[in-house]
């Protein structure tokens, strides 16, 4: 019992050290790091507008839906309100420069939107737990809207995954991930068709469009995964 004592009491003193650690490194890039968001089971992805005062971010909190939304976060005033539908999946906020218009992908165009949120609320209602990883739903598409209300407009229509998208500086074209070429997947050969099955996102690309979803034209070639493209001004 004595023996015992002391390994765990090592063990805590080890664990200790590695948490001042830990902390110590972060301490080289952040200070002051303080929570901004309390609400709802999970939240993240989040992005500030150029100027500093808005925070686009996704999370789950929609009642009767189990997946991520799109909120804004006013970071002068602390409210916090939803810019995209309520429905289905959405993933990859984006604010314009300017802060009047914002980006972020969604699948609540998807007939089958409201069935694939029963069935993950029954799974998790279940206790079972999956492993996780990114979901490349071939029904997500690239949707801006106008932060003053306007209407929900859809950019990309093409059948697989397309999200991950970013404006430029100047707001006139906007960069993004899709897998579309992998579609339709009968088309493709026995192996990529495994390999998809396996791993998604290799077959992922990076397309440019103009902001209105005009003139979409693909970027890169080489197989594996290009994703998550930013410009930088």
């Amino acid at each position: 019992m004595q023996l015992l004592s002391v390994c765990v009491s090592a063990t805590l003193v080890l664990v200790g050290v590695l948490r001042a650690d830990s902390a110590g490194k972060e301490a080289q890039f952040i200070s002051n790091a303080r929570q901004l968001i309390y609400e709802g089971k999970r939240s993240g992805e989040g992005y500030f507008s150029n100027d500093g005062k808005l925070l686009i971010f996704q999370s789950e909190r929609e009642v009767g839906n189990p997946f991520y939304q799109i909120y804004l976060l006013d970071l002068e005033t602390g409210d916090i309100r939803r810019v995209s539908s309520g429905v289905g999946k959405t993933t990859c906020g984006f604010l314009r420069a300017g802060g009047k218009k914002a980006i972020f992908a969604s699948t609540h165009l998807d007939p089958q939107a409201m069935e694939k949120q029963r069935r993950e609320l029954e799974f998790r209602a279940s206790g079972k737990q999956r492993r996780y990883s990114w979901d490349y739903d071939e029904s997500m598409d690239v949707f801006a809207t106008k932060l003053d209300g306007g209407p929900i407009r859809r950019l990309t229509d093409a059948l697989g995954y397309d999200a991950e998208g970013s404006f430029s500086p100047d707001g006139r074209q906007i960069v993004f991930t899709s897998l579309r070429d992998a579609f339709p997947l009968e088309r493709l050969s026995a192996e990529d068709r495994k390999r998809f099955e396996t791993d998604p996102a290799y077959f992922g690309e990076i397309y440019l469009m103009n902001a209105d979803g005009s003139d979409q034209r693909r970027l890169t070639q080489t197989p594996g995964y290009d994703g998550g493209p930013l410009f930088f001004s």
